[in-house]
């Protein structure tokens, strides 16, 4: 009896696999989806995976092929020690790509709809609707898999922030920790800057809060942990 209040949220979590696992069927059947992007990707790295495969597996941390000339952390680099890579698949249920973000991008927004104290069932609804969105789709069919990683942790990592400014600071504090990592492993600079950007006007909108209410010691202990 005392799971029962996680049977909504396990169900939730079934819901979102099993619509993946149908929106994406073809994938179950060794079909792939062609991304345009990832098939341009193949020759901007080509000169790193050359240099990896002729150097023993060292990481070369430029390239020459695109431009001219720029860092190749933002084209094809592997770090060994990033145990967060694995982490990021674990998020995925180790779901086949493109299906894999999809899910995430229900998860994300179903973690954020729950940290603002939505209905589950509610936030099942708005889970979809997020994940449906069609630019996130078109995302996935052009290849931008880092954007779309990036857009399945964000409102998690949202999520977190809130937590923090709403008396639940160590679980905020848990989870903008986590996220936050997730969010940066994604690689992708534009979406994490403007997240950020959403969180600065998020932590205004709470210091306007406080002012009102004067709770400026509770606000600046909540700045206090978010900072760190």
């Amino acid at each position: 009896m005392k799971f029962k209040p996680f049977l909504p949220h396990a169900a939730a979590i079934a819901l979102f696999v099993i619509v993946t696992l149908i929106y994406f069927k073809p994938l179950l059947s060794g079909k792939e989806l062609r991304q345009d992007d990832i098939s341009r990707h193949k020759g901007m790295s080509k000169e790193i995976m050359d240099y990896r495969t002729t150097h023993s597996g060292e990481e070369p941390l430029w390239t020459n092929s695109m431009f001219g000339g720029m860092p190749a952390y933002q084209i094809s680099t592997i770090y060994p020690g990033n145990w967060l890579g694995a982490l990021d698949r674990v998020f995925k249920l180790f779901l086949p790509l493109p299906a894999g973000y999809f899910f995430l991008y229900c998860l994300g927004f179903f973690i954020l709809l729950l940290c603002l104290d939505i209905n589950v069932w509610l936030a099942i609804i708005g889970s979809f609707a997020y994940a449906f969105s069609s630019y996130f789709l078109i995302l996935l069919e052009a290849g931008h898999n880092s954007k779309a990683n990036a857009l399945g942790y964000l409102p998690a990592l949202i999520g977190g922030v809130i937590l923090i400014f709403k008396n639940k600071q160590w679980l905020g504090f848990a989870l903008t920790t986590l996220f936050t990592g997730m969010e940066l492993n994604a690689n992708h600079v534009q979406i994490s800057y403007y997240g950020y950007m959403i969180i600065f006007f998020i932590l205004a909108g709470f210091k306007l809060e406080a002012l009102r209410n004067k709770q400026l010691i509770s606000y600046s202990k909540s700045v206090g942990i978010f900072q760190s």
